[in-house]
C-alpha cells in the first residue's frame, strides 16, 4: 500500500511541470503564428518597395519614409519573436527535464532536490524573459499600427 502512495506522490509531483509544459506549448504556438504574420508583413512592405523602385508604382516621399519605418518595425518584431521562441523552447526543455528527473530520482531513490529546484527555477526564469520579449513585441506592433493609421489619416 505504501508503494502505491509513493507512486501517486511522484506522479503528482511530475504533473506540476507538465502544467508549465502545456503553457509553454500554447505560447510557442501563438508566438509562431505572430512570427508568421510579422514575416508576411515584412514581405508585403518589401514588395511595395520593389514596385516603387522599379517604377511600377508611384509613391510620394512621405509614404516611402513611412514604409521604411514600417519595415524597420516589422524586422524588430521578428527578432523579438524569435528570441521569445528560443527562450520558450529552453524553458520547455527545463520543465520536461524537471518532470523526467523527478521520476528518475524517485526510481533511484536519490535525494537531490537542489537539482530539481534549479531546473524548475531556470525554466521559470526563461518563461519570464520570453514573456518580457512578447510584451515588447506587442507594444512594437501596436506602435506600427498607430503610426500607419496616423499617416493614412493625415494624407487622406
Amino acid at each position: 500500500m505504501e508503494e502505491v502512495s509513493v507512486s501517486v506522490t511522484v506522479l503528482t509531483a511530475m504533473i506540476t511541470p507538465a502544467v508549465l509544459i502545456l503553457a509553454c506549448g500554447s505560447l510557442l504556438l501563438t508566438t509562431s503564428q505572430r512570427l508568421n504574420r510579422s514575416i508576411d508583413r515584412t514581405r508585403k512592405i518589401s514588395f511595395e518597395f520593389k514596385e516603387i523602385k522599379q517604377g511600377n508604382k508611384s509613391a510620394p516621399e512621405p509614404e516611402q519614409r513611412m514604409l521604411f519605418r514600417q519595415l524597420e518595425k516589422a524586422a524588430k518584431r521578428s527578432i523579438l519573436l524569435q528570441r521569445a521562441m528560443t527562450l520558450l523552447y529552453i524553458s520547455l526543455f527545463f520543465f520536461i527535464a524537471t518532470s523526467l528527473l523527478i521520476g528518475i530520482f524517485e526510481i533511484l531513490n536519490w535525494i537531490r532536490s537542489w537539482i530539481l529546484i534549479s531546473f524548475f527555477i531556470i525554466g521559470i526564469m526563461m518563461l519570464l524573459c520570453a514573456s518580457f520579449f512578447l510584451v515588447m513585441e506587442t507594444r512594437l506592433a501596436l506602435s506600427a499600427v498607430h503610426d500607419e493609421m496616423k499617416f493614412r489619416l493625415t494624407i487622406d
